[in-house]
């Protein structure tokens, strides 16, 4: 029985997946259920398992390639089965593959190089020395007739590369890395990018969380941070200022009914954005367990497509890395984002005096087609009144 592999659709959002990793080579048996590939889409891997018992006799779309959702990956048979319109497959699957929409590893234009590559002309005597120093002399420029490489360009290429840095290693971009890289890049050639910074005195934040710890921790044993503090707020002020939560889609401002914030995770191989769905309604001790429980499994891998798609806004904390101020980048479609820096001990002018206090920088960058700069600043100075004065935030007396 023939059996056609194809990218699935694990969320209602999702429009294409990355195979990271096929699980099973050509012409491997498989059973029904059993893993057969990853795949990874939004920042999260997933394994997939086998539709079907059998034979898997072809792979039409190889690793580190993206290609929507509902195309045929593979094909799984019986060893001499004979599988009708196979010629027709691989011809969609090649023009997928080659097509600007596709992305992959190694590019179209790359193959083609690979397959013809372009021949230089070189003289012997130059080709000689080339060979003698292990140096691939296409990427030497000639200067001789014709472009001809001679032994002059040779020894000017050893000359200039004498003192350039050598290549320890050699790491692909792929995965979460290179789906990190595709969408910072996407966003900043598309958002217009404006930072702005405001300083936080935080010491009433830190009196309550002192006075939270004991508390939280005997609810539900885990200890709220001041980026569940951060969440807590930016939600209370998303609602007061609902442009910042929207998106910007075919020239239309959509300002989006739910809160959802999200969690910038560095996971060792890239940042992982887990989501606080609705996080205006959640107390304090519900955001501290659930963050803890999401970011855990952002580090271990173990995400769920639902847990890091869906946000609104994305909060990223740099202070734990003992960072005064960033400028984040969009997490696109979002159209704006929150730096948290640490928090340090500095002189403040407080009534006329020196006081030392626990300051922290926070930074907003916002995209200026959708919010103007002045908008911007109050919604800072929103959050700073907030953070000054949290006891109202967080109810407690």
């Amino acid at each position: 029985m023939i059996t056609k592999v194809v990218m699935p659709m694990l969320g209602w959002t999702m429009k294409e997946g990355t195979i990271v990793t096929w699980l099973k080579k050509e012409g491997e048996g498989v059973e029904k259920g059993e893993p057969l590939l990853e795949v990874e889409t939004g920042k999260v891997l997933k394994d997939i398992e086998s539709p079907g018992t059998g034979i898997l006799r072809i792979i039409l779309i190889p690793e580190e390639s993206t290609v929507p959702v509902t195309e045929i990956l593979a094909i799984i048979a019986e060893p001499q089965e004979d599988i009708p319109d196979l010629q027709n497959m691989i011809e969609k699957a090649k023009v997928l593959l080659e097509s600007p929409e596709a992305t992959s590893i190694e590019k179209s234009e790359d193959r083609i190089i690979k397959k013809h590559p372009v021949k230089r002309k070189i003289s012997p005597v130059a080709k000689k020395i080339a060979e003698k120093n292990n140096i691939d002399f296409n990427r030497i420029t000639g200067t001789g007739p014709n472009g001809r490489i001679v032994r002059k360009d040779v020894f000017e290429f050893i000359e200039m590369t004498k003192y350039m840095p050598r290549v320890k290693e050699v790491i692909k971009l792929t995965g979460i890395r290179k789906i990190t890289a595709d969408r910072l890049s996407f966003s900043y050639r598309t958002a217009v990018h404006v930072t702005i910074t405001m300083a936080m005195n935080m010491l009433e934040m830190v009196k309550l969380r002192h006075k939270l710890l004991p508390e939280i921790e005997k609810k539900v044993q885990s200890r709220v941070t001041y980026t569940d503090m951060l969440v807590k707020v930016l939600a209370q002020t998303l609602e007061e200022y609902p442009i910042l939560n929207s998106t910007l889609e075919d020239e239309e401002i959509k300002i989006l009914e739910n809160i959802n914030i999200g969690i910038a995770v560095d996971t060792g191989i890239g940042l992982v954005v887990p989501v606080v769905r609705e996080a205006n309604k959640k107390s304090l001790t519900e955001i501290a367990l659930l963050t803890k429980k999401l970011i855990e499994k952002a580090r271990s891998g173990n995400l769920a497509l639902n847990e890091a798609t869906g946000g609104s806004f994305t909060i990223t904390n740099l202070g734990m890395f003992g960072i005064d101020q960033g400028t984040p980048i969009i997490n696109p479609p979002e159209i704006a984002i929150l730096g948290m820096g640490r928090i340090a001990e500095k002189p403040v002018v407080i009534d006329g005096r020196i006081e030392i206090r626990p300051m922290m920088n926070i930074t907003l960058s916002f995209d200026h087609r959708v919010i103007d700069g002045a908008l911007a600043a109050r919604f800072l100075q929103n959050m700073k009144q907030k953070i000054e004065k949290p006891y109202e935030v967080f109810k407690i007396n």
